[in-house]
C-alpha cells in the first residue's frame, strides 16, 4: 500500500504544478455513496458471475445444487441494510495539441461500511489501478489513434462494457469510424504473465466499424475472439483440460425521429469448448431492443431482452450465451439486476446459470422540473429455458424511483423495487417455496 501512496502523491504534485508544465492537466472524480435494504438479506449472495462458463454437459451442471439453497426464502429478523463507498479518481494529462495524452485511474473501496478499508480506522488495501493507458495521434495518420495500457475498452455494453490491458487502434473519416484491439488476461496460477504455456493466458482480439448518419442516428457492427487458454474453475467439475474458443459477431443500432428514439442490438456466439471429455460447439445469441417515446416532461420507454439458453445437456452443444464482462444497470431492476449498489444482485449477467434470459419493461419517467425527476417501471423477468427449473417465471418486479439534483456534481437518487416471484423464483426457494421480495437503493454521489 505504501508505494501506491507514494504514486498517489506524486501525481497530486504534478497535478499541482500544471501552470508550469506546457500541458493541459486534469483531475476528475466520481465519488459514489451507496445505500441498500432489503427483507430478503440471502440476496447478497450473488448467483451469477460474468467470469464463470455455465456449461451443462451430460446432465451435469455447475452450480447445480442451487435449489434448496434458501436464497430465496426469507425467514425471521432476515432483513439487510448496509452502506458502501467506491470512490474513483483520474488524473488526465496531455499537450496543448491533444496529440499525446495519459490517464491515470484508481479506485477506493467497493466496501461495506464497517467491512474491509471502511471499518474503524480504514487501513486496510481496497486499493485497485483502475486505468494506466496512453493515448497517442499516430504520426502519419492524425486520423487515427493508438491507446496502449490498462483502459476501457468499449465495446457493446451488453457484451464487454468494462476494462482490460491491451492495445486498440482506432481511426475516424467522415461518417465512418473504425477500431482493431488486442487484450490480454492473465489466468495462470501462477500468474507467469507471457509465459510459452497457452494455458496462462487468455487473449481477446476485437474489431467495430461505426456508421454515424446526419440526424444523429448510428450503426455500429462488431466481432470479438475471446482465446480461453483455461476456462474458469466453476466448470472444474464438468470438463478437464479445457480452453474455450468464442466469436461474437454483433450488430447494434440507435436513432431518434423527433419525439422517438430507438435502440437494438443483436449479438451470435458461435465457437467451441474443447476438452478431455470431448469437443462442444457453442450456439447462442441476444437480442435487446428498447423504444422511447418523449411527449412533454414525460418519457415513456418499452423494451425487452433475450438471452437464450441450453435446453439438453446431452446434445454435444452450448446454446446458452455468454458475456465477457458487462453490468446490467441499464435495464433499470432493484431487485434482479445491478442498480445502484450493483455488489449486491441476485442475476449480474444477462442469465441464470446456463438457462438464459428474457425480459419485457416497460417504463415512465417524468421531469418535475430541473433539478427533480421521478420513475416508475414494470419488469417481467423469465429464464429462456425450463430445464433447470421446472418453469421459466421468475417474477414481475414493480420499481418506483426519484433523483433530485442538489447542486452542479452532486445528485441524490433512491429507487424502490418489489418482486412478486414466479414459479421459477418458487423452485430457486426451499422446498420449492420462496418469498416476494422487497429491495431499496440510494446513492448519494458527486461527480466532478
Amino acid at each position: 500500500m505504501k508505494k501506491w501512496k507514494v504514486a498517489f502523491v506524486a501525481l497530486l504534485g504534478a497535478a499541482l504544478a500544471t501552470p508550469a508544465m506546457a500541458f493541459n492537466v486534469e483531475w476528475h472524480g466520481d465519488l459514489n455513496n451507496r445505500f441498500s435494504f432489503s427483507d430478503q438479506a440471502d440476496l447478497s449472495k450473488r448467483t451469477v458471475k460474468d467470469s464463470a462458463k455455465y456449461v451443462s454437459i451430460d446432465g451435469s451442471r455447475s452450480f447445480s445444487d442451487l435449489r434448496n439453497a434458501g436464497v430465496t426464502k426469507k425467514s425471521k429478523n432476515d432483513s439487510d441494510f448496509f452502506g458502501e463507498l467506491k470512490y474513483r479518481m483520474w488524473l488526465q494529462a496531455a499537450d496543448d495539441e491533444n496529440k499525446v495524452k495519459g490517464v491515470v485511474a484508481f479506485e477506493f473501496g467497493s466496501s461495506k461500511f464497517g467491512g474491509e478499508g471502511a471499518d474503524f480506522g480504514g487501513d486496510d488495501n481496497v486499493f485497485e489501478l483502475r486505468w494506466a493507458y496512453t493515448d497517442i495521434e499516430v504520426p502519419f495518420d492524425s486520423a487515427s489513434r493508438l491507446t496502449v495500457g490498462l483502459q476501457p475498452v468499449g465495446y457493446n455494453a451488453l457484451l464487454w462494457s468494462d476494462n482490460a490491458a491491451g492495445v486498440k487502434w482506432k481511426r475516424k473519416s467522415g461518417s465512418w469510424a473504425y477500431s482493431l484491439g488486442w487484450f490480454r488476461d492473465d489466468v495462470a496460477s501462477n500468474k507467469t504473465v507471457g509465459g510459452d504455456e497457452k494455458s496462462d493466458y487468455d487473449d481477446a482480439y476485437a474489431a467495430d466499424v461505426t456508421y454515424a448518419f446526419e440526424n444523429g442516428s448510428s450503426l455500429n457492427a462488431f466481432m470479438v475472439f475471446m482465446d480461453s487458454g483455461q476456462v474458469d474453475s466453476d466448470v472444474d467439475d464438468i470438463v478437464t483440460n479445457a480452453q474455450d474458443s468464442e466469436i461474437w459477431l454483433g450488430l447494434s443500432g440507435k436513432g431518434k425521429w423527433g419525439a422517438l428514439s430507438a435502440s437494438a442490438t443483436g449479438i451470435y456466439l458461435t465457437g467451441e469448448l474443447s476438452a478431455d471429455e470431448g469437443d462442444y460447439d457453442r450456439k447462442a445469441f441476444l437480442f435487446h431492443g428498447q423504444l422511447d417515446y418523449t411527449v412533454g416532461a414525460n418519457t415513456f420507454s418499452f423494451g425487452g431482452l433475450y438471452a437464450s439458453g441450453d435446453d439438453d445437456p446431452n446434445d454435444g452443444d452450448l446454446e446458452n450465451f455468454d458475456v465477457i464482462d458487462i453490468s446490467t444497470s441499464m435495464i433499470g431492476s432493484v431487485v434482479i439486476f445491478d442498480n445502484y449498489a450493483d455488489d449486491n444482485s441476485f442475476s449480474q449477467a444477462p442469465y441464470v446459470f446456463d438457462q438464459g434470459y428474457k425480459l419485457l419493461y416497460a417504463g415512465l419517467t417524468h421531469k418535475l422540473n430541473n433539478k427533480t425527476k421521478l420513475r416508475a417501471k414494470y419488469l417481467w423477468h423469465n429464464t429462456a429455458e425450463d430445464t433447470l427449473l421446472g418453469d421459466d417465471e421468475i417474477g414481475h418486479e414493480f420499481v418506483a424511483g426519484v433523483s433530485y439534483t442538489i447542486m452542479k456534481g452532486l445528485k441524490a437518487e433512491i429507487n424502490a423495487g418489489y418482486l412478486i416471484g414466479g414459479d421459477a423464483w418458487d423452485a430457486l426457494g426451499t422446498d420449492g417455496d420462496s418469498d416476494d421480495v422487497f429491495r431499496t437503493d440510494a446513492r448519494l454521489r458527486y461527480k466532478f
